[in-house]
């Protein structure tokens, strides 16, 4: 049953896991509001993203932002799990970086690893486009290089896209993996709507009976709130907004069926 009150909605909770990129921020300035429901929750959270970079750099811009630390227990982006999940295994040592610059380190800090050329390469590490808003059509040949080497594919981040308070829509690694995966290459997914990523917040949790995922996207948040077993609340002003427009409750709930909740912003 979905409620209107957002205090009303999250008072029965013992714990929260909260998404980033459409619910706290856009990655560049915070949602209006944001900040102060943050603060409001009095039971422990954690933020869960599908950033592909390690979690250190998701702090830095909530720094940033002015999100106070005192506010969560941990930030978990898809980008420190694929880290720790490469570091544990060492299945490979070499990779052909897919993705812009920004994120070029994400394990710089592993001496096992490599990043080569094509030919060398034993997998590819996607992270995202060549760099941000590069056309879809441009990076084809790209790909089609990658699957001429037979090489498998970790994609970092399993959103298609990602859209900013202004309207902007920007594709993500999901994108680019989808569209591998079309094309017959060998695509494994790291992050939201994967078990992979709710266990990793749910360690933070120990103890929480009824833990709320809040989060934007139906088919990752949601989705990955149902599979993990927990309730979830649908925050429409993110990437539905900019796809659907201001969205009523029933027509939310429509694009929506699995979500606990719907509210259309994360504010009190």
């Amino acid at each position: 049953m979905a409620m209107t009150s957002f205090a009303s909605i999250t008072a029965p909770y013992d714990a929260f896991i909260i998404d980033l990129w459409g619910v706290i921020h856009d990655g560049t300035a915070l949602y209006p509001g944001a900040a102060d429901a943050l603060a409001s929750l009095t039971k422990p959270a954690v933020f869960l993203s599908n950033a592909p970079r390690q979690s250190f750099k998701a702090q830095e811009t909530l720094d940033k932002l002015g999100v106070d630390r005192a506010h969560y227990q941990a930030i978990i982006t898809s980008g420190q799990i694929a880290h720790d999940r490469l570091k544990a295994e060492k299945k490979f040592s070499k990779y052909y970086y897919l993705g812009p610059g920004k994120d070029e380190d994400i394990l710089s800090d592993l001496e096992a690893y490599e990043s080569v050329d094509v030919e060398e390469a034993q997998f590819v590490l996607n992270t995202g486009y060549e760099y941000d808003f590069q056309p879809h059509e441009e990076v084809l040949s790209t790909l089609q290089k990658l699957l001429n080497h037979d090489l498998p594919l970790l994609c970092v981040n399993r959103d298609y896209e990602v859209v900013k308070q202004d309207g902007t829509q920007m594709l993500c690694a999901g994108a680019l993996a989808q569209e591998y995966e079309s094309m017959g290459g060998n695509v494994t997914y790291i992050g939201k709507p994967h078990a992979i990523a709710y266990d990793a917040a749910k360690k933070h949790l120990v103890g929480a009976q009824r833990i709320l995922m809040i989060g934007d996207n139906p088919d990752t948040d949601i989705k990955g709130a149902k599979g993990a077993g927990i309730d979830s609340l649908l925050i429409t002003g993110g990437v539905l907004k900019v796809k659907h427009g201001a969205l009523s409750e029933k027509a939310a709930r429509k694009l929506c069926p699995d979500a606990t909740h719907i509210l259309p912003a994360f504010a009190l």
